[in-house]
């Protein structure tokens, strides 16, 4: 420990180091921005990245801290200030997650496993999460501005935050991705609120995001998945997205949640929170008819017709553009095909130089003000030679492959999110792919 704590008082950056003495069986660790989970067993100890790995064997946690160092050993734990060496008294929290949410359960991998359970999830938070709602919808009516913040698939929740609360509640909201708010901090002040989108709460582009709008006396709110982690302690309050531990890299279920937290928000502001539950009730019902019925065959005929290509596009307008953003991302990051989400208007601003007889087109096309403008755009790929994949209510001349989804209003937007992962899950495997491990990428990036 005394070396450990000598050499990472030398260090520069964001780390986190562990170091295994064999003789004795003891580890020690220090950490610096990356994070460790301390676990507490009976004769037993643990040392984690995330708590979701320790679920199997102790559900007793301790989350180190910015420059503190912890000696591990079998019967038990002891925590230090690095700066001074001075021993601290380690504060132990319960995890609430069972070992069995970590379990394959019969899933033949984690992806479909939690792409599933989005039903349940979307039910637990309609019943559920009214008190925190109503407290989230409270700090919003006392901002004087209100900004979202996330990286990856949390960035396009807290975009689609931008459309829900305009849409429902006329409320406006700022949107940046959370490696970009650096450059835009000069708008954060005294009485502004920041809303931080993360599954693991542990992104260090939002924690720094969080860090900066803090030291400029803003207030913050965390929609975050995993409590108890860096920017559930970090915030002024933290939400939980109720989605349960997601071991896959990608993430689904959790960005249903937080849609769902959203939509609850927005009707909160209205005062029609009863409305906004029941939608979610809705979109819930929806979803698992959805990953039964035989719209989940036709989703793997239509991978299989495209899984050879190498480039696909996704449009959507209004509500729907943070929607193909995040169709976009699930298609690519696990099936490796390059996959482009747009604004559907932005077609004829240079994208539509990229179609190609036969290019893969998925278009998102609900039912409400945008419909006629996305059809137009529909038309315009599809008179290109485009393969025109429509995810709406009603067919469509457009459409060479139609996937129909309910009519749900602003819940639509729920919905629309479950095609894309099936379709993304499906191509994945006919390219010969590990849906859980996505090549080059990570469930948590810590680091910069």
């Amino acid at each position: 420990m005394t070396a450990l704590v000598a050499v990472f008082r030398q260090l520069q950056g964001l780390n986190a180091v562990a170091v295994l003495d064999v003789r004795t069986g003891q580890l020690a660790v220090a950490k610096s921005g990356s994070p460790i989970v301390l676990g507490w067993g009976d004769g037993e100890s643990f040392l984690a990245s995330d708590y979701s790995a320790l679920l199997e064997h102790t559900r007793r946690v301790t989350f180190l801290e910015d420059q503190q160092a912890a000696l591990v050993e079998a019967d038990g734990i002891r925590v230090f200030d690095v700066a001074t060496g001075i021993e601290i008294a380690p504060a132990v929290s319960e995890v609430e997650w069972e070992a069995a949410a970590v379990e394959l359960s019969g899933y033949p991998d984690f992806l479909s496993k939690e792409v599933h359970e989005q039903p349940a999830v979307l039910r637990r938070v309609a019943a559920g999460w009214g008190t925190h709602v109503r407290a989230l919808a409270d700090m919003l009516r006392e901002a004087r501005d209100v900004f979202a913040v996330g990286c990856g698939t949390a960035s396009h929740a807290a975009l689609a935050a931008q459309y829900l609360l305009a849409r429902i509640a006329g409320r406006r909201l700022t949107f940046a991705t959370g490696s970009e708010f650096a450059y835009l901090k000069d708008f954060v002040s005294d009485g502004a609120l920041v809303i931080a989108f993360s599954q693991s709460g542990e992104t260090i582009d939002v924690i720094d995001a969080v860090r900066e709008a803090r030291s400029r006396h803003a207030k913050v709110a965390a929609l975050v998945n995993v409590e108890g982690s860096s920017l559930w302690r970090l915030a002024d309050r933290a939400f939980p997205v109720g989605a349960g531990p997601e071991r896959c890299v990608l993430s689904t279920k959790s960005f249903t949640a937080k849609l769902a937290i959203l939509m609850m928000t927005a009707h909160e502001l209205i005062g029609r929170l009863d409305i906004g539950a029941s939608l979610v009730v809705a979109a819930a019902e929806e979803t698992e008819r959805l990953l039964r019925d035989e719209r989940r065959t036709l989703i793997r005929r239509i991978a299989d017709q495209i899984h050879r290509h190498e480039h696909m596009f996704v449009i959507g307008r209004g509500p729907s553009y943070p929607l193909a953003l995040e169709a976009a991302l699930k298609i690519k990051e696990v099936s490796y095909i390059h996959a482009e989400g747009f604004a559907g208007g932005e077609l004829k601003h240079g994208v539509i130089a990229l179609i190609e007889p036969g290019t893969p087109a998925l278009v998102l096309a609900p039912r409400d003000e945008t419909y006629d403008d996305v059809m137009s755009g529909a038309l315009q790929m599809k008179a290109r030679g485009a393969m025109i994949i429509g995810v709406s209510p009603e067919p469509h001349e457009a459409f060479d492959a139609h996937i129909p989804v309910a009519d749900l209003g602003p819940a639509t937007a729920i919905i629309n999110a479950v095609p894309a992962q099936l379709l993304g899950y499906y191509l994945c495997l006919l390219r010969g792919h590990d849906p859980d491990k996505p090549r080059n990428l990570a469930k948590s990036v810590t680091v910069k």
